[in-house]
């Protein structure tokens, strides 16, 4: 089992393109706190609630969607490019590197989802106290963000091993968003249990109608449900899509 994620790290730390996804992502939660930032103590924007929102949704939101997309695309690519066989040949164990992977992911949504969080706290920190303002950001939610980023970026790798097709597997975590929307019509306030719907009340974001609680044993069932899923199909089906 280290082997398999010694050697996944590796393959994440040696590709380029994967540093640039790293340094815009960061770049773009900076941009996104300076902005907003530079606008508080105008116009009423002076709650710690709504100094929060755009740092706990630049993380939660943004930077969760782009890893799940990331591990959507990486893990679908091997059953593109044929390195999921490889993968096989060297551990023919599948529930072990099932489990490598979605380590593997789990620790870079975490560790990623910490270094924007605290990028953007750091950025926001001086220029609220320069106008004596706070966010409060509390440890709770502190932790419901990291849990946002973990738990999309399992999804992730769950929609890769399932539908083994690099656009499928995006369409899937980019259309989920507008099916939600959708399906909203239709049921109502019971669109707040659905994955996306599920951030606003976990990252306490104005127009929350469940709690944060709720909404984080939703996410974890939503994300363990997904999860065992990818185990059954992952076990069952050949490597070749």
């Amino acid at each position: 089992m280290i082997t398999l994620l010694r050697a996944d790290l590796v393959r994440l730390r040696t590709l380029r393109s994967h540093h640039v996804v790293v340094a815009v992502l960061l770049g773009l939660v900076g941009l996104i706190t300076w902005g907003s930032m530079s606008d508080a103590g105008s116009g009423g924007f002076d709650s710690p609630s709504e100094l929060r929102e755009p740092v706990t949704a630049s993380v939660g939101i943004l930077v969760a969607v782009v890893l799940a997309l990331f591990a959507a695309t990486r893990v679908a690519g091997e059953y593109r490019y044929g390195t999921i066989s490889q993968r096989l040949l060297a551990a023919p164990r599948r529930t072990r590197l099932l489990i490598a992977t979605m380590t593997t992911h789990a620790v870079l949504g975490l560790v990623l989802g910490a270094a924007a969080l605290g990028l953007a706290a750091g950025i926001a920190a001086p220029m609220l106290a320069d106008k004596e303002l706070s966010m409060e950001l509390s440890l709770p939610i502190v932790a419901s963000t990291l849990l946002a980023t973990v738990a999309f970026s399992i999804i992730g790798v769950s929609c890769g091993f399932i539908f083994r097709s690099q656009p499928v597997a995006v369409m899937v975590v980019a259309g989920t968003f507008v099916a939600e929307k959708l399906i909203g019509m239709f049921i109502g306030d019971a669109a707040a249990y659905l994955p996306y719907g599920l951030l606003t009340p976990l990252l306490r974001l104005e127009g929350a109608t469940i709690g944060a609680g709720a909404a984080a044993i939703s996410l974890v069932t939503i994300t363990t449900a997904v999860t065992g899923l990818a185990f059954v199909l992952f076990k069952r089906r050949d490597v070749t899509p």
